[in-house]
């Protein structure tokens, strides 16, 4: 299949046309996946072992927990390699962009050690494109950086899966990847923190056996780092390229809610690291998923999210429900010392 690209350029735009064997192959194994089939059989995109390649990706499928996903097997045909490839940022660093805070601050990052990074944004289909899209363009814009825009639209199948998936998308980063490495880079930056490693496809096993598949090393900058930790390094040295602000993590359609999971989690990075000063209005929005589902999870979270979420919550107390109050008293005792180390870690980052 051909995917359609825009390249944004030095304010010059033009319309291309890529594909490849192993975009065709990831499409297959998404599309039997939101299918339910059980076995998926496909030939070989790589030059890769059958059996390992197949281990790989029936793992990358195996999420979220709860939901069966099939598995894939890789037969010893292999896939005639038609590729169409473009060649314009060929052996440039390719940084998969959604415009929220990790991918903009790995491109940041990259920015500030000259790398001359190429952004790469992809639409396929996901309810919030169109603020990612605008986010997107004006960041790059602002830091002067080329960006592809791909399109390959899946939202068909984002329907039939939406009960089973919920906002979970198997093997998106994949075929995300999949896609850039038709632009032939020197490496591909996938900006996934630690808390974020229990994704298949951006997990440490999707970090460690990319580039043994697929030829082009797959990495994240900030994979030992978590967003609030991402913001404090941000404040210190990266305000002077853009405001952290001007970035967009949400659900919606109009970027910033402020009444879903993907706010409430941006706010508490916001907050813990001091980025911001204000209360969050999706701390009152979003009470009950905070009360009933991230606090009955508070003793099994990562040391670094626990603490997180009780330093922000606890700055704005008194705007919280009594619940939440009461919640966030109680478990800020109980966590005192794991609180204070926390905040000590945060501000010396304050300080790179």
């Amino acid at each position: 299949m051909e995917v359609k690209a825009k390249i944004i350029n030095n304010n010059i735009e033009k319309e291309i046309k890529v594909s490849s064997a192993l975009i065709d192959t990831i499409y297959e194994i998404i599309k039997k996946t939101y299918l339910e089939a059980k076995e998926i059989y496909v030939k070989n995109p790589t030059n890769a072992d059958n059996e390992q390649l197949s281990d790989f990706l029936t793992y990358i499928l195996a999420y979220p927990k709860g939901v069966e996903t099939p598995k894939v097997i890789v037969s010893n045909e292999r896939v005639n390699f038609n590729n169409n490839y473009y060649d314009e940022f060929l052996d440039r660093v390719l940084v998969c962009f959604s415009g929220g805070v990790d991918s903009t601050g790995a491109l940041l990052k990259l920015i500030d050690e000259r790398k001359n990074p190429v952004a790469f944004w992809c639409d396929y289909g996901q309810p919030y494109r169109n603020p990612e899209r605008k986010a997107v363009e004006r960041i790059c814009k602002k830091l002067n950086v080329p960006l592809i825009e791909a399109v390959l639209d899946l939202s068909d199948l984002i329907s039939i899966g939406g009960e089973r998936f919920g906002h979970v998308f198997p093997a998106r980063n994949l075929m995300i990847a999949s896609i850039g490495l038709c632009f032939r880079p020197k490496e591909i930056v996938l900006a996934g923190l630690c808390d974020e490693l229990v994704v298949p496809d951006k997990s440490l096993r999707m970090y460690d056996e990319f580039g043994k598949y697929f030829e082009v090393p797959l990495y994240s900058p900030f994979v030992d780092m978590t967003k609030t930790e991402v913001l404090c390094v941000w404040k210190a040295k990266w305000d002077k390229y853009l405001d952290a602000r001007e970035t967009v993590s949400c659900y919606s359609d109009n970027g910033d809610c402020q009444n879903c999971s993907s706010c409430a989690k941006r706010e508490v990075a916001f907050v813990a690291s001091d980025y911001t000063d204000y209360y969050p209005e999706v701390f009152t929005n979003q009470h009950e998923l905070i009360e009933g589902h991230w606090f009955s999870r508070v003793d099994i979270f990562q040391y670094e999210r626990r603490t997180d979420m009780l330093i922000a919550l606890s700055k704005y107390k008194d705007k919280l429900t009594l619940k939440l109050q009461e919640l966030v008293e109680y478990n800020c005792e109980k966590y005192k010392d794991e609180i204070a180390k926390r905040r000590k870690q945060l501000e010396k980052l304050k300080k790179v």
